[in-house]
């Protein structure tokens, strides 16, 4: 295999956090792939949108590139926005990016050596995977979210091929991109096999599996004390009490209702146990009432990466209520991989990746399976602290094998440069 050399390598990703954003915007997958691709000598062009997903507010409202650094340079597509996560306004905003785009990409003079893909959104991406083809240059597409199937998913089954009538073009250039890409990424072999699947892809030696997993940043004593305080102002501190955590978005890709029945029981049962449910979001609002009046529940807001990691040692386990939507049974939620890096047994009731972890590795407790229920599954956390010591050594064991930062987007880069190797040894010259 010939050397590998210095490569200049295109991220596209919309809908993240950026290096320009400031504040306390916790790295994904396109900072974390740029910043490691950066530290083994590689250029690194970010493609995204000026249109902030998380804060729902524009960058700019122009076409932008800012050079950050001799290594990095970031562009940003303009659109109209959005308001809401779903609906009529996000569909627009993203078809306006994949046109926008593919006017932009005419303008380009100097090629990557190759590019990496974020799907969704799918306009985008079939526009990139499309224009790499053409001009000869390997890409992978991270595949995230099942778009556009996660549509039609909650319809009734006998009407569901009306929604798959609707959305024909989305599947059709989600398709395409699929097929079209030199490689797929995914979170979990699943998803892989899912995206294959839906694409009608054989297996290919460039396809890879990884996991979405973030670094623990530094944090100083200063910071530690600053978090511990603030906890201590919202009743939250190092003292006997039992407490569970939920750290995420408060929407309804979860089902807190088991939630809120267990800590109905606990309060008598285990008066000295409390659920700390921390986020915001979209169903925050009926979140909140499904808890009312309830002492043993607190909703401290969103919390900062040091307020989290403060907040974990004052809790013996975490609370993962996700839905058992297909999306999530195939994939191994980023949450999942947060809470295991903590050494924190995860409780959760999703099939699929998430339970053969739990089950297999013995890292947490699993309910809504065989009559199970939530409550039942704590209280064995509670009265067995040995149990629990245990499944806590074995989360943070299988993260450091399975997910740890370094090895997860160390293997990613180096089979990003086997792909350009591979590549340029094979294809035509451009």
């Amino acid at each position: 295999m010939a050397q590998k050399s210095k490569l200049k390598v295109w991220i596209l990703q919309t809908g993240e956090p950026l290096h320009t954003d400031g504040g306390n915007a916790r790295p994904m997958r396109a900072m974390n792939l740029a910043d490691t691709l950066i530290q083994k000598g590689h250029r690194v062009e970010l493609w995204s949108s000026a249109f902030y997903h998380q804060e729902k507010k524009h960058r700019t409202k122009r076409f932008t590139s800012t050079v950050v650094n001799d290594k990095l340079t970031i562009h940003l597509i303009p659109s109209m926005g959005y308001k809401r996560n779903i609906g009529l306004g996000r569909l627009v905003d993203h078809a306006q990016l994949g046109l926008r785009l593919k006017k932009y990409l005419r303008k380009v003079s100097q090629l990557p050596d190759v590019v990496f893909i974020g799907y969704p959104p799918i306009e985008t991406a079939a526009v990139m995977a499309r224009w790499c083809r053409k001009n000869n240059i390997p890409c992978l597409l991270d595949v995230k979210d099942k778009w556009p199937v996660i549509f039609t998913e909650p319809l009734p089954k006998q009407i569901r091929f009306i929604g798959r009538l609707m959305l024909f073009p989305y599947f059709l250039l989600s398709k395409r991109a699929m097929r079209e890409a030199t490689g797929i990424v995914t979170m979990a072999q699943g998803f892989l096999q899912w995206a294959r699947q839906f694409a009608g892809r054989k297996e290919n030696k460039w396809d890879k599996v990884a996991a979405l997993t973030s670094k623990h940043p530094k944090v100083t004593a200063v910071d530690v004390r600053q978090a511990q305080e603030w906890w201590n102002k919202h009743g939250v501190k190092k003292d006997k009490k039992i407490r569970f955590c939920f750290v995420g978005s408060l929407s309804r890709a979860f089902d807190f209702t088991p939630i809120k029945e267990a800590a109905e029981q606990f309060v008598r049962l285990y008066p000295q146990c409390e659920f700390v449910i921390c986020g915001a979001g979209g169903a925050e609002k009926e979140i909140k009432e499904l808890f009312k009046n309830l002492p043993n529940v607190v909703f401290p807001g969103w919390i900062n990466h040091v307020q989290i990691q403060v907040l974990v040692g004052y809790c013996i386990a975490a609370l993962a209520p996700y839905n058992n939507t297909e999306n999530f049974i195939v994939n191994i939620p980023n949450k999942i991989i947060d809470y295991l890096s903590f050494g924190l047994p995860v409780v959760s009731p999703l099939d699929g990746e998430v339970r053969e972890i739990i089950e297999s590795h013995n890292v947490g407790l699993a309910y809504g399976v065989n009559r199970v229920k939530l409550q039942d599954a704590l209280t064995n956390l509670i009265q067995e602290p040995q149990k629990r010591i245990q499944m806590s050594k074995n989360a943070y064991l299988f993260y450091k094998n399975n997910f740890a930062f370094e090895k997860v987007y160390g293997t990613l880069v180096d089979h990003i440069e086997d792909l350009v190797v591979e590549f340029n040894e094979n294809a035509p010259a451009r």
